[in-house]
């Protein structure tokens, strides 16, 4: 995370100087979406779980989207900015629609979230830009986050959101599985699928509500 205007100005700048040879058309962002989330607290002392911000954009881009150079999520009342290239987004095809963007965007301090105006703006190679607004504002409900627990092989999940996920996880923290949360405790293959349920490493659960476009994620717990 860095400063919102000058590193954003300057990559700006750099990408106008070196894209001459790329089209002229300008990216445009059809679509965004955004959640604001609790997490819990980093580490194994504990601590008080911090907020985090996840945020898509389905782009556009006539020149294609592998000319889609940097994202950038900016707060400037708060003077942060999230840069996201193809080395860090995340990129999800949904029929005709694809979307980029990341989720887990947290301040350096891991302190809550600006309230207010935020902006997401896509860069072409060319150095061209275009920008969607979007504004959080709001404290989050009085909901805890879902709890779970996972014994004789079966995982009973927890939970006072409006919706509710059961998160699976392989070894090496990727999430390959996120159907609703079971309303009774059962067993892995039930929930997840066969295939699935022999991967997962660890297990989690989501809370959210769409309303207030807020969630909460649980602690994780060991599936093996």
């Amino acid at each position: 995370m860095i400063s919102a205007n000058a590193g954003l100005a300057a990559a700006a700048a750099l990408a106008c100087l070196i894209g001459t040879g790329c089209g002229n058309k300008l990216p445009e962002i059809a679509a965004l979406e955004w959640r604001l989330e609790t997490r819990p607290a980093l580490g194994a002392g504990g601590g008080t779980d911090y907020e985090s911000l996840s945020v898509f954009a389905s782009l556009k881009d006539e020149d294609g989207l592998d000319n889609i150079s940097e994202i950038w999520v900016v707060n400037d009342d708060s003077a942060l900015a999230w840069k996201l290239t193809d080395a860090d987004w995340i990129k999800a095809i949904e029929g005709a629609d694809t979307w980029i963007g990341a989720s887990a965007l947290a301040s350096p301090e891991l302190a809550g979230l600006a309230r207010g105006s935020y902006r997401m703006i896509a860069i072409d190679a060319a150095g061209q830009r275009t920008e969607k607004e979007f504004r959080i504002s709001g404290s989050f409900p009085g909901n805890k986050a879902p709890t779970l627990s996972f014994s004789g092989g079966r995982l009973a999940i927890s939970s006072s959101w409006p919706e509710t996920l059961a998160l699976a996880f392989d070894g090496a923290g990727a999430l390959i599985g996120s159907p609703a949360a079971p309303g009774s405790p059962s067993p892995l293959s039930a929930v997840f699928g066969q295939e699935i349920s022999l991967r997962t490493a660890e297990l989690g659960a989501y809370g959210y509500d769409p309303a207030l476009r807020m969630g909460a994620f649980s602690k994780r717990v060991k599936a093996k």
